[in-house]
């Protein structure tokens, strides 16, 4: 494992030290203990890469249970960090090859870094282990992102039964559908979650973009009805160029790009 660099401290962080310095003065400035809650505080207080800095530091100085390799892995993808989550997650792999949570989060990371045959192998052991909406609905993902359309839509079937009302997975569906060229089950699946009355921006968004790959230009402009006439026509164009690559799996590819693969 490679040298980290000297840790550095943010403001809330370095106010978070020295509350935890006069609350405690009788532990020692080292403890390994109040490093970790330390870690969590921050964590929970929303600085991701911070927090991932203390993990690190309690590995430097020799714990590598299962539980800070996990929490390690997380922080760092919370922090935009994939390379080193997976690095955290291999470390968990090597004392359990089956830790489903390890999987999971590895398949992540290589979703995120553009592995996604690798991602596809890891989640779909990962899934079945787990068994959550999450986890297929990561692999449907992964799947989608590989040019998979049949194997994705099996998977976000499995996540929409753990998760039925979750819109997002409802939506991924309706994409894998467009993708796979099943223009009318797309344009159902798609209708029922713009329908729903907890369908959030992104979810038109995607409507139109399931509606621009089927073909249906005028349903796809009337999903962004609501926004200003720039934003709509950018982002119109931007779908009817994802419709005209010749590949399906570039296409989810350029959605995923412009999206956001969850």
């Amino acid at each position: 494992m490679p040298e980290f660099a000297p840790l550095r401290l943010s403001a809330t962080l370095l106010c978070l030290t020295l509350t935890a310095c006069a609350s405690q003065s009788t532990a020692p400035l080292g403890d390994h203990d109040r490093l970790m809650a330390l870690a969590e505080q921050v964590r929970r207080g929303g600085d991701p890469a911070s927090a991932a800095a203390l993990y690190e530091r309690a590995v430097q100085q020799g714990d590598d249970s299962p539980d800070l390799l996990r929490a390690l892995g997380e922080t760092r993808l919370a922090a935009g960090d994939a390379a080193g989550a997976a690095e955290a997650f291999r470390d968990l792999l090597r004392q359990d090859d089956e830790d489903p949570q390890a999987l999971l989060g590895l398949g992540t990371a290589e979703l995120q870094l553009g592995r996604f045959d690798r991602a596809v192998r890891t989640l779909e052991q990962a899934a079945p282990a787990l068994g959550t909406a999450q986890a297929y609905n990561r692999l449907g993902t992964a799947q989608v992102l590989a040019g998979r359309f049949g194997d994705a839509q099996a998977a976000y079937g499995t996540a929409i039964d753990q998760a039925p009302g979750d819109l997002d997975i409802r939506s991924n569906l309706a994409l894998a559908l467009a993708l796979n060229d099943q223009a009318d089950e797309a344009q159902r699946a798609i209708a029922a979650v713009a329908r729903s009355p907890l369908a959030e921006p992104h979810h038109l968004r995607q409507q139109m973009l399931v509606l621009t790959l089927i073909g249906d230009e005028a349903g796809a402009a009337q999903a962004l009805a609501g926004l200003p006439e720039q934003d709509r026509l950018a982002l119109l164009a931007e779908a009817r160029s994802i419709r005209q690559l010749d590949d399906p799996a570039a296409r989810a590819r350029a959605i995923g790009l412009l999206t956001g693969a969850r």
